[in-house]
C-alpha cells in the first residue's frame, strides 16, 4: 500500500538541542529512498507502507541510541485509491502551479 504522511520526532531528555538527533533521522530517511521534504516541524514523505514502518522504527531507535532516554513520534498517514500517489503532483506543487496560472 502506498501512503503519504508526515513524521515528527521529539527527543525527550537533558539536551536542549535536537540537532544531533534530527540529523541522524534525516540521514535515515534519505538513505531509505522515501520521497520526502523536511521542514521546521517535521518531514513529509511518500512511499510503500512497509518501508515507512521500517523507517519509523529505525528513526525512533536512532534517537534512543544517540542518548535520548525517550522519544515521542507523531505520525500521520493517509492513502487513497482514486489517484496514484507515485505519479500525482503533491498538493504543494498543485497550489504553486495554480497560483502561477492565476497571475
Amino acid at each position: 500500500m502506498y501512503v503519504s504522511g508526515e513524521i515528527q520526532m521529539v527527543p525527550i531528555g537533558p539536551d536542549v538541542s535536537f540537532t544531533k538527533y534530527i540529523a541522524k533521522v534525516k540521514t535515515i530517511i534519505e538513505d531509505s529512498g522515501l520521497q520526502h521534504t523536511m521542514h521546521d516541524s517535521g518531514t513529509n514523505f511518500q512511499g510503500e507502507y512497509a518501508l515507512v514502518s521500517r523507517v519509523v522504527e529505525e528513526c525512533m531507535q536512532s534517537v534512543l541510541d544517540n542518548g535520548a532516554p525517550r522519544v515521542i513520534c507523531y505520525l500521520k498517514l493517509g492513502t487513497r485509491t482514486d489517484k496514484d500517489y507515485a505519479t500525482e503532483l503533491s498538493a504543494a506543487e498543485k497550489v504553486k502551479r495554480y497560483l502561477e496560472e492565476a497571475k
